[in-house]
């Protein structure tokens, strides 16, 4: 069933909306409002919620005048004016905002058929009121005002905690000033029954903040209960639906040779028409910025995020892996068995913890295994109730630096090492390391007490040791000296190549990895994640790459490139690996 039949038979609106509400269109002109294909997806999921015995709560990701404000004032106009004793409430990002959604609804209200307009007791430029026995009510405020009462609004136009809200439309939550706490202050108004309804909806303003926090969130757990209606649907509209984001192409114009973005538009469904107006709208519009496009015109979820301050991975690199982004083949817990042996169960939905695999251990194949765990560091070190950071795991394939397999929890430091052990001793007794800051010390510890033969060493103080008098250390630690040379690494090692393109070069197929991609930026002189968000899982992946670099190859050649230093003897390499005492397959305890 299409969303518009869906709508009609459920929720009866569109007829009404069509038949009475009236829209100044964008050539100027009072015309009926009938609504788009986005716009009937909007009220189609709305009906699906209704009929489904729940409330109405969706999220919207939107680019830019789709229509979506229109569709969720229509909405909520209807049901106020068609049903007695409701409140709706329009919460905009400024006050020229909410003055523009007030007055369509006004003019709702001021076009109906003369039989259907109801008695009221007060309409001023924010507010109609209807009066008895009807008495519904209809309220714009904007969010600044409604922050500032500390109360949403207990002594304006809102009445606050006090007063109960049927139908809340939230315009623009991205650009809202404190839009956590007003969010907080507002959602307490509307009761958990099924005759309400809580739109979100905005353009984007960067990958961080309260409403990318709660698209990730709605997205994520859609994506884990696939088919569950309850909670906020997140429902994303992208550019090319818009039938106006187009530019004829003159008699004989042609694109000419398109370059990378404009190839992966295609791939989406763009045709010249939409390119040629995309081309416009970046030099007209977006003052030559192709990435502030895709913020304010995305084509994905993503492309409306991947602008985010500076960002410190490469939009590219970004944009190529959310492209390989696929649900992992298996989800599986590790543990030991009473022999020995490592043993690969699979993982219900509900359980707290798995591996996410894409591609199981190939005989004859070599992995390096790497982690990153957590210290309780928040997200937002000025919000305590902001989230912890994650324990994490990386197993990446050598061969074509593929990370076949992942996991982002939040373990105990020794149940952490246990973890990574057990993936380093599934794919093919990896060389493998935890990331040895404080509590990564007893990540380590399982490692050693169990004799784990391919357990990476670094070596200390090179600069000040005479040949032969080395000290190695175990374990891999980021240290101010070279947090910079992993991260340029990686870049290096995830770029395109000039000549030979993606080839060779780094393979993501986990979402929360190019989430955390999509996240790092700089920050000042220094690299790092968003406020709000994690780069737990990348510096997993960062080490990762640095223990293929400096390790030898065990299982399958050509060996790795490894950087030798001339000076020593003994263990002779800056990773601190020795081929003659550690690359035996065969061997299980430490040199």
């Amino acid at each position: 069933m299409t969303a518009t039949a869906q709508a009609q038979e459920e929720i009866g609106i569109l007829d009404w909306l069509a038949s009475r509400l009236k829209i100044i269109d964008k050539a100027g002109r009072l015309v009926p409002y009938v609504p788009n294909d986005e716009q009937c997806r909007l009220y189609g999921y709305a009906a699906a919620q209704q009929a489904a015995g729940l409330p109405v709560r969706i999220l919207v990701l939107k680019a830019r005048q789709i229509g979506i404000s229109t569709a969720t004032g229509a909405l909520a106009f209807a049901l106020t004016q068609n049903q007695a004793n409701r409140k709706a409430f329009v919460c905009a990002h400024d006050d020229e905002s909410s003055t523009v959604l007030f007055r369509m609804v006004k003019r709702f209200e001021e076009e109906l058929p003369g039989a259907e307009r109801r008695a009221k007791d007060h309409s001023n430029r924010k507010e109609i009121l209807w009066s008895a026995p009807h008495r519904s009510e209809y309220r714009v405020q904007t969010a600044g005002v409604v922050r500032m009462t500390k109360d949403a609004g207990q002594k304006t136009s809102t009445r606050g905690r006090s007063e109960t809200i049927h139908y809340l439309h939230c315009s623009e939550v991205a650009f809202w000033w404190d839009a956590k706490h007003t969010l907080l202050a507002l959602l307490q108004t509307v009761p958990d029954l099924p005759d309400t309804a809580v739109i979100l909806e905005s353009t984007a303003n960067g990958a961080s903040g309260e409403f990318h926090d709660r698209w990730e969130e709605a997205v994520r757990r859609h994506r884990e209960h696939p088919g569950d209606l309850s909670g906020y649907i997140p429902m994303f509209v992208s550019w090319l639906s818009a039938p106006e984001y187009r530019r004829p192409l003159a008699h004989g114009e042609s694109l000419g040779l398109l370059d990378d973005e404009e190839q992966r538009l295609r791939r989406l469904g763009a045709d010249d028409t939409q390119l040629a107006w995309r081309r416009s709208a970046i030099s007209e519009k977006c003052g030559g910025d192709p990435d502030l496009f895709k913020q304010e015109y995305p084509a994905t979820p993503e492309d409306a995020f991947i602008v985010s301050g500076r960002p410190a991975i490469p939009t590219e690199v970004v944009t190529h892996h959310q492209e390989a982004v696929r649900p992992p083949d298996r989800r599986v817990t590790l543990r030991r068995g009473a022999g020995g042996q490592v043993l690969v169960e699979e993982a219900s939905e509900q359980a707290e913890f798995a591996w996410r695999v894409w591609a199981e251990a190939e005989e004859g194949a070599d992995y390096v295994v790497a982690g990153d765990v957590m210290e309780g560091q928040l997200s937002d070190r000025a919000d305590v109730r902001s989230q912890p950071d994650w324990s994490t795991g990386v197993v990446l394939r050598r061969r074509d630096l593929a990370i076949v397999a992942t996991f982002r929890a939040r373990l105990t430091p020794d149940w952490h090492g246990e973890q990574l052990l057990l993936a380093a001793e599934w794919y093919n007794k990896a060389w493998a390391s935890p990331e040895c800051n404080a509590a990564g010390m007893a990540s380590l510890a399982v490692f050693t007490r169990r004799s784990y033969a391919r357990l990476y060493q670094r070596q200390k103080g090179l600069d000040s040791l005479e040949a032969g008098d080395e000290i190695p250390v175990w374990g891999f630690k980021t240290t101010a000296a070279n947090r910079d040379y992993l991260i340029d690494t990686y870049v290096a090692q995830a770029r395109a190549d000039p000549r030979d393109g993606w080839a060779g070069k780094v393979q993501v197929w986990d979402q929360d990895f190019v989430d955390e991609e999509r996240t790092f930026v700089w920050r000042g002189r220094r690299r790092q994640h968003q406020v709000g968000a994690h780069d737990d899982l990348l510096f997993a992946g960062f080490i990762a790459l640095q223990l293929h670099l400096d390790c030898p190859r065990t299982q399958e050649g050509p060996a790795a490139p490894v950087r030798v230093n001339p000076r020593l003897t003994g263990i002779r390499y800056a990773g601190g690996v020795d081929r003659g005492v550690l690359a035996s397959a065969d061997q299980d305890v430490l040199g």
